[in-house]
């Protein structure tokens, strides 16, 4: 499969977030979360205790926290997922997701900023679709893999769930 063709795979699964990340949201205690550590993917992450952790098997390594979906409540999740040697030319995640984007348009409802996830450099991607209001970050991991964290919010909510924000901001990465 082509590379493009993966990169644009992964925006079916899920988005995620805003700036930099480093400090929870003063508005949410995270003192008594669950911490999960992953050590194959290379990261730890604290999430609240009412959530839920789903490791998925196959072509990709991933992990989905969230909450138990409910009638009448809103589907929030946050999916990590590592992509391994798709970035074979070591490229920094810039260059890489420019390289990705060759020759496309991206589509008036995305939009890509430079920020920062666990002390790293990260591609933040935004966008509206049928899942609901997506934010996707975009990190490399190593030389030649890339990890994608990527929250899946309702549609109405236009600003990143603030619960989602707290958890970026405890992601670490270990290797």
């Amino acid at each position: 499969m082509p590379r493009l063709k993966m990169f644009a795979g992964i925006l079916m699964f899920g988005v995620t977030a805003t700036s930099a990340f480093g400090q929870p949201s003063s508005q949410i205690n995270i003192l008594a979360w669950k911490t999960y550590q992953n050590e194959t993917m290379g990261f730890t992450v604290q999430y609240p205790n009412t959530w839920q952790v789903h490791r998925a098997t196959g072509t990709m390594e991933s992990v989905l926290l969230g909450r138990t979906p409910q009638v009448g409540q809103p589907n929030v999740a946050v999916q990590f997922i590592v992509q391994r040697k798709i970035n074979p030319k070591g490229l920094p995640i810039r260059q890489w997701r420019d390289e990705q984007m060759q020759g496309k348009t991206a589509p008036p409802t995305h939009r890509f900023i430079d920020t920062t996830i666990g002390g790293r450099p990260a591609i933040r991607q935004e966008y509206t679709g049928t899942l609901g209001r997506s934010f996707n970050f975009f990190i490399s991991l190593g030389t030649t893999d890339i990890f994608t964290i990527a929250i899946i919010q309702p549609s109405t909510q236009t600003e990143l769930d603030q619960t989602c924000e707290a958890v970026l901001s405890t992601v670490k990465f270990i290797k």
